[in-house]
């Protein structure tokens, strides 16, 4: 998990700080699983297919978490679509990939969010409550490849609600720009648009961003509701 979610897998970040983190994270709850007398076989191949288990487990839910960084990438990437950005993408310091300009500046202000509003100890408690719904040695393991495919809509979903006010707009600019054009040829618009759609988006930008901390908040709860639900299927 320590490897996919955000704040603790940031490329950035040292492999032996998530090493260190992982083991004391480990560390720290493996008195709570142990309180509840876990049935832990003793032979070499179940032992090693509960760790495969674990490996899974934990892989999933930091990629469930991870999408608040999918979200605001999207949104990001729309965004940048309209004003003109997308020719000049940048490499996401976060994910250590390219990724367009405006979805590196949402994905860097929702981590400052999360870290300063202590959300990343969500994270945790959701691997502490992963072993109430998942024990160590399931019978079975339940809800399959829809639930996956459903997210994904919501993740795409999500992105286009938060990415559509600028978005909307531009759109909207542009429109008019068209029109203008159409009614007085004798204009030379696409001389100026570009770098008047530039600037236009960047005060819608900053505009946005006092609505930024509600839609985190959002996507943030939305993906611990996920990571809940995905447990709750598994324990069925």
């Amino acid at each position: 998990m320590v490897m996919l979610a955000p704040v603790f897998g940031a490329r950035g970040v040292p492999g032996l700080v998530k090493l260190g983190l992982a083991v004391s994270m480990a560390v720290v709850i493996f008195p709570l699983v142990n309180a509840n007398a876990p049935d832990i076989p003793h032979e070499f191949f179940p032992y090693i297919g509960i760790i495969i288990k674990e490996v899974l487990v934990g892989l999933t839910l930091g990629f469930i978490i991870n999408l608040i960084s999918a979200i605001m990438q999207g949104a990001g990437q729309l965004i940048d679509f309209q004003i003109g950005f997308l020719m000049g993408n940048t490499v996401d310091p976060i994910n250590g990939m390219q990724s367009p300009m405006t979805g590196s500046f949402l994905i860097i202000l929702s981590t400052m969010l999360l870290l300063a509003t202590n959300s990343h100890y969500y994270i945790i408690a959701a691997l502490v409550r992963s072993y109430e719904f998942l024990p160590i040695d399931p019978s079975a393991i339940h809800y399959g490849i829809a639930f996956f495919i459903d997210i994904t809509a919501k993740v795409i979903e999500l992105s286009l609600q938060i990415a559509m006010p600028v978005f909307g707009a531009m759109f909207l600019a542009d429109v008019g720009v068209g029109l203008l054009a159409k009614i007085v040829p004798q204009l030379n618009m696409f001389s100026v648009i570009f770098s008047v759609k530039i600037l236009f988006g960047l005060v819608l930008i900053f505009l946005m961003i006092p609505l930024l901390g509600e839609s985190v908040a959002r996507v943030f709860n939305l993906t611990m509701q996920w990571v809940f639900e995905l447990l709750r299927g598994w324990s069925q």
